[in-house]
């Protein structure tokens, strides 16, 4: 056989692998998700287990909904996403689905995030975060009759944090517990902090061109977007710590199920929905200018390298709260999402300090057997 045969036929083999790989791709995205039924050694679906995708109407929008836990008597803990419109479905089932066996937990995709995307819906001309506290209490409330509990948990992160905090105050009766991983607390404050931050990284590392990027735009409060430029806190380690980033997160979390080209189509353009009100109310964001007394517990976790929700600013918040039960809990290897980024450590404080809360509640409202 000759050289150019050979050549010829790894070429051939070569292009078939591509389209294959092109074809495998094309159909992940484009099939409709689904959520893996918990199953016993003999491949029987567990008694008492769930696992459904749903979508329910939530302010007029409907939204995607995936419940699951090994035993649905668990506590519920509904996770409040980041984002706006960045559903984090995926990379929760990828790092986070040990809390399953604990709890029964709820993956929400917010309006025009994730699963939730709808490229028909009309962009709002005013969107606003009570709009977002509104739809967290519909599912809330949809949650505790569908499982007969007074009372869920929340676990919320950055973004999700400012929907979650407001709920937690003013509905304190239908939650066991309020968790901030990456806790919001006062936007412009915030802003600054990592501005200064990035900006000293930025000259002790001579990257020039951030330096030059950064000292243009200037400290906030300026003109435009207050927000500190992303894509420089991630280079310099203040969004992840060591080795994960957003492609690592992206690459892990393809392999899940629950996710499909709606998330990515989402994830490109929840933009335009939700960029005005990010950009206003969002950006003046504080909830810390008060001593704030909460009569649910409240825990608030930050990873020690987090730059993007500055994690002082969140400490600062934490030592003006009151509540039955609070924790401020450090992540030392972690940036702005230690469930992502020290999972195992994440997922075993969450089944110790969490679920009992969760457990104590429901048996208070069981009543006695007679």
């Amino acid at each position: 056989m000759t050289v150019r045969r050979v050549l010829v036929r790894a070429l051939l083999a070569l292009l078939v692998l591509l389209v294959l790989l092109t074809g495998a791709v094309a159909w992940r995205m484009l099939a409709p998700i689904s959520t893996p039924a918990f199953r016993g050694d003999d491949g029987k679906v567990l008694a008492g287990s769930i696992a459904v995708v749903e979508r329910w109407p939530v302010g007029g929008v409907e939204q995607s909904v995936i419940i699951r836990g090994r035993d649905r008597a668990n506590p519920v803990l509904l996770f409040v996403h980041g984002g706006p419109g960045s559903s984090e479905t995926g990379p929760l089932r990828r790092f986070n689905a040990a809390l399953e066996d604990r709890f029964v937990v709820v993956y929400w995709d917010q309006r025009y995030a994730g699963q939730s995307f709808d490229s028909k819906l009309p962009i709002p001309e005013h969107l606003t975060i009570a709009r977002y506290v509104d739809d967290l209490g519909i599912v809330v409330d949809r949650l505790r009759t569908r499982f007969g509990r007074e009372r869920v948990g929340l676990l919320a992160h950055s973004w999700g944090t400012v929907t979650g905090i407001l709920y937690a105050e003013d509905h304190p009766d239908k939650l066991y517990a309020y968790v901030g991983v990456g806790q919001v607390a006062n936007v412009p404050e915030s802003e600054k902090r990592s501005y200064a931050w990035v900006l000293r990284e930025a000259r002790a590392r001579h990257v020039d061109k951030a330096v030059a990027e950064l000292e243009r735009l200037g400290p906030p409060p300026r003109a435009g977007s207050i927000f500190t430029p992303r894509d420089w806190i991630m280079t310099f380690g203040g969004s992840f710590h060591g080795d994960m980033d957003n492609t690592t997160l992206i690459r892990e979390s393809l392999a899940q199920r629950e996710i499909n080209g709606r998330d990515l189509a989402g994830f490109l353009s929840a933009g335009k929905y939700s960029d005005g009100m990010l950009h206003g109310e969002f950006s003046r964001f504080v909830v810390d200018d008060r001593p704030r007394d909460y009569a649910v517990p409240i825990f608030l976790v930050s990873g020690r390298y987090d730059q993007q929700s500055e994690a002082s600013v969140a400490r600062r918040f934490y030592d003006r709260v009151t509540a039955p039960k609070k924790a401020f809990v450090w992540f030392e290897q972690s940036a702005h999402s230690p469930m992502f980024e020290e999972p195992k450590a994440f997922n075993d404080w969450v089944a110790g300090a969490v679920a009992p809360l969760g457990e104590r509640a429901r048996a208070r409202a069981t009543p006695p057997a007679s």
